[in-house]
């Protein structure tokens, strides 16, 4: 269903969203900076207000049904061709980290906007791309934070890894995050060093033109995680003179290369050290729960006809209602006992904004999921509050039972599916990175991994994962081979897979997207991005899929 609202002098932006809650969400961020909006629920929708109307802004989903967000953004810049007006349009997605913005960039987009909606970047991105819109992030503080945050994890490394040459630990901690995962993953660099350079000199000695650009290609990525940038930036140029010449491969710099490259391992030979394989971590098994005894934190007034309706209604198909005042201590004192939360404001607005934020808190916090019940001007009040985008529905007076008690089932649904651990298939023929990405995810979900096409296909075979993350420069068969191979099997084809890529130029790019994966993430990301990217996945793939 289309929503469109006439504006004066103010700025328009139209929302395209298959989601009632995500474009209702958006639209009360908006409506905070005073700009208009309109509402599109798909593709066509969006072409057709496109043709009628001129916006400031185009805010496009990328994940809908029929035509997903880069199919229309196609079709939007043929509109603009014709009218002479270039509109910019901002992806907003699930699908990427925070270093993804150059590969929608290069799709066409002019920026991409991450969901869960953060308040800040949102205001910023309105400021850049609407004049006269107030910004409220503060970038300098956020920088100030971030440097004092990498200067504290310096502090925690040996004295002696800060004195190797040719290493930057300080970019090696902009990518791991951490002083403990930093030097994990410098152990593992440490550890492959002899046998990688033996590889590379046996593939560059016999002419291995493909076997040298792929292993040049895993040098660059480990060399450039733990911030050996000297290393890297050798190994990319050599990759790439490698792929223009169809001769020769580079052996002079190829030798100065693995000079300077196993001149590091005796710096680093304090990591190489005889160990028992670490024991995997299991997680907690969260079992399928059902509706039945599901508690729900009703918070407000219940002793009103419209309250105790919506409790009998809940209470009747099984639910458990917790019953508490709107007060800080008693949301504090129970807010651990339900996932689901359903907020009834009342009072002041300025009552009604504190408690709102609380729950909002909570929720962003706890991943719990935050419902509004009661007066339309009371509810209008609490979206107002500071990280309302993490309500996930409203329901106003006059209350339809039908629609809250199904929904409210699908979010007993999405709670239990969330908290579930999922299995995340790794293919990669690059085994120490595989190591890593392996150790970053492995304390959220249930990790397996695979070094080469044949692994791979023999895992799918019998088990079928939550997510396949799998490398699109695989020996063998390619990662788009694999994955049109997974597409193809009956048993696997609904399996969400994510390329992780090392190239984020247009040619690399228009490549991976002409395929339609369910994302597409860089291997340079940090691993904060990253985990990041993962999580929001699973949380927009379960919001999708109910």
């Amino acid at each position: 269903m289309t929503q469109t609202t006439d504006y004066v002098n103010t700025p328009r932006v139209l929302i395209v969203d298959d989601m009632m809650v995500n474009r209702t969400i958006l639209a009360s961020m908006l409506d905070y900076h005073g700009i208009g909006t309109d509402l599109a629920e798909c593709g066509q929708e969006c072409i057709d207000l496109c043709r009628k109307n001129e916006y400031d802004l185009i805010l496009l989903d990328h994940r809908m049904p029929d035509m997903d967000g880069v199919d229309t953004l196609l079709v939007l810049k043929d509109i603009f061709k014709e009218s002479g007006h270039e509109i910019p349009v901002i992806c907003h997605t699930t699908e990427e980290g925070k270093n993804n913005i150059n590969l929608y960039k290069a799709a066409g987009f002019a920026d991409v906007l991450i969901k869960p909606i953060d308040p800040g970047v949102l205001a910023g991105m309105l400021m850049k791309y609407i004049p006269g819109v107030r910004e409220e992030a503060s970038e300098a503080k956020e920088e100030q934070e971030h440097e004092e945050h990498v200067n504290a994890e310096l502090e925690q490394l040996p004295s002696w890894v800060i004195d190797v040459s040719g290493l930057d630990p300080a970019s090696g901690i902009e990518r791991c995050g951490t002083a403990a995962d930093y030097m994990d993953a410098l152990k593992i660099f440490a550890s492959s060093i002899n046998e990688r350079a033996d590889e590379i000199e046996q593939y560059n000695a016999g002419m291995e033109r493909e076997m040298y650009i792929a292993r040049m290609g895993s040098l660059y990525s480990i060399a450039a995680l733990v911030g050996a940038d000297s290393i890297a930036e050798r190994a990319s140029k050599l990759e790439q003179a490698a792929k223009d010449s169809e001769h020769k491969l580079p052996d002079e710099e190829t030798s100065d290369l693995l000079r300077e490259y196993r001149g590091m391992l005796e710096h680093l030979k304090p990591l190489i050290v005889q160990e028992e394989p670490p024991v995997k971590k299991k997680n907690k098994i969260t079992m399928y729960a059902t509706v039945i005894g599901q508690p729900v934190l009703f918070i407000g007034e219940d002793k009103g006809i419209v309250s105790k309706g919506i409790i009998k209604s809940l209470s009747d198909i099984g639910f458990k209602i917790i019953s508490i005042r709107d007060e800080l201590e008693e949301i504090d004192r129970h807010k651990r006992e339900a996932s689901l939360i359903l907020y009834y404001p009342t009072g002041d607005v300025i009552h009604i904004k504190h408690i709102a934020t609380r729950l909002a808190e909570i929720s962003r916090d706890e991943n719990k999921t935050l419902c509004l019940t009661g007066e339309p001007l009371d509810i209008s009040s609490a979206l107002k509050s500071h990280d309302s985008h993490f309500v996930s529905a409203v329901y106003p007076r006059p209350v339809d039972h039908e629609k809250l008690t199904t929904e409210m089932k699908r979010f007993a649904t999405m709670q239990t599916e969330y908290n579930r651990i999922k299995n995340v298939l790794l293919i990669d023929d690059d085994t120490d990175f595989l190591k890593i990405i392996a150790s970053w995810l492995e304390q959220d979900y249930d990790i397996d991994c695979a070094s080469s096409d044949k692994d791979a296909m023999y895992f799918l075979k019998y088990t079928v994962p939550d997510l396949v993350v799998l490398d699109d420069e695989l020996q063998g068969l390619s990662g788009l081979d694999i994955m049109q191979k997974i597409r193809d099997d009956s048993r696997t084809k609904r399996v969400p897979i994510i390329i992780l890529s090392e190239k984020n130029d247009r040619e690399t790019v228009m490549k991976i997207l002409l395929h339609k994966p369910d994302g597409y993430l860089l291997k340079s990301m940090p691993k904060e991005s990253l985990l990041e990217a993962i999580d929001r996945f699973f949380v927009g793939s379960i919001l999708q899929n109910h």
